[in-house]
């Protein structure tokens, strides 16, 4: 099948079938040696066959062809334009090919989605699937193909997987399309995943996730660190401005203290404060009654002695540390 020789990167298999009714075999389809998956082909057919100019065909008989193609793509595409493009590419390539109809397969579609739900790392995927019948009068072919073009989120990197399903008949035979399209889906369905695989695939991508959890936690243990440190920084830099500005707070005070001609006290004893006008070496007050004081400069002069019971006078001191 000319046609869909160049549409697609290889990236699995190719597979060739007939469309005729008859017992089914199952083909294995392999990634490096590893079988991953099954599809169904008439028992007839010979499989694993190298046709020239048609490396998406796999097993073949009689001019029967059944293709299996795939194509991994790094990054999101639009469905609808990458199936336009892919169109253009096959007219521009098979100059004798003539695309008579195209159209949407949901079923495929449903299929493919409800197939992938057990197999974790396409969890999340949207599914497309575009059709379209091709003819080529000097090959002597027809042929009804279906683009499956899958979208996974791939946490967060969007990735695209895309799938051709195929199937060639002679044009001497008198198979109308809807008989190919019937086949083609029979064929796209009977696509199955090996078991053993399936679980394989799906630990390796659980203990993917396990490690890329486990990194976003690192990360994000770092930085709330790193954000730790900044706000310890923040609140070091506050706390200093603070004090500063306490300092300079106590120094505006004692320079208007000055200007006023207040003196700030404390008794050592209570802590208690006081404030008085005027400045004295020494200053004594009684702690029961603060409006008993005396001041003065003398530093001989002593108020406890011969004074009345309850005048006891305390000696207060600077108080430097403000208020």
């Amino acid at each position: 099948m000319k046609p869909l020789t160049y549409m697609l990167l290889p990236l699995l298999y190719s597979l060739t079938l007939t469309a005729q009714t008859q017992g089914l075999k199952y083909v294995p389809l392999q990634e490096n040696g590893t079988t991953t998956a099954y599809v169904s082909v008439p028992e007839r057919f010979n499989c694993n066959v190298n046709i020239p100019d048609t490396p998406t065909a796999l097993c073949a008989a009689g001019g029967y062809i059944y293709h299996l193609h795939g194509a991994f793509i790094s990054n999101p595409v639009d469905p609808e334009q990458y199936f336009n493009n892919l169109l253009q590419q096959v007219s521009a390539e098979n100059p004798n090919a003539n695309i008579e109809n195209r159209y949407r397969i949901s079923s495929i579609s449903q299929y493919v989605t409800q197939r992938d739900a057990n197999l974790l790392f396409r969890y999340g995927q949207q599914v497309v699937t575009y059709g379209f019948d091709v003819v080529d009068k000097q090959d002597n072919q027809k042929s009804s193909a279906a683009v499956t073009v899958s979208s996974l989120p791939n946490n967060g990197a969007p990735v695209t997987i895309v799938q051709l399903y195929g199937v060639t008949v002679p044009l001497s035979e008198s198979h109308d399309y809807s008989q190919i399209q019937n086949e083609l889906v029979r064929f796209a369905q009977s696509y199955q995943y090996d078991q053993n695989w399936l679980q394989s695939a799906n630990a390796q991508h659980l203990k993917f996730q396990s490690n890329l959890s486990a990194k976003n936690r690192a990360f994000q243990q770092s930085q709330q660190q790193i954000h730790q440190s900044n706000m310890d920084a923040l609140d070091r830099s506050h706390n200093s401005y603070m004090e500063r500005s306490a300092a300079s707070d106590r120094s505006q005070s004692a320079y208007i203290d000055s200007i006023h001609e207040r003196q700030q006290l404390v008794d050592p004893t209570t802590g208690t404060r006081y404030e008085a006008d005027g400045y004295y070496d020494y200053n004594y007050v009684n702690p029961n009654d603060s409006s008993i004081y005396y001041r003065t400069n003398d530093p001989t002069a002593n108020p406890n002695i011969n004074n009345n019971q309850g005048e006891d006078y305390q000696l207060l001191q600077e108080n430097n540390a403000g208020w």
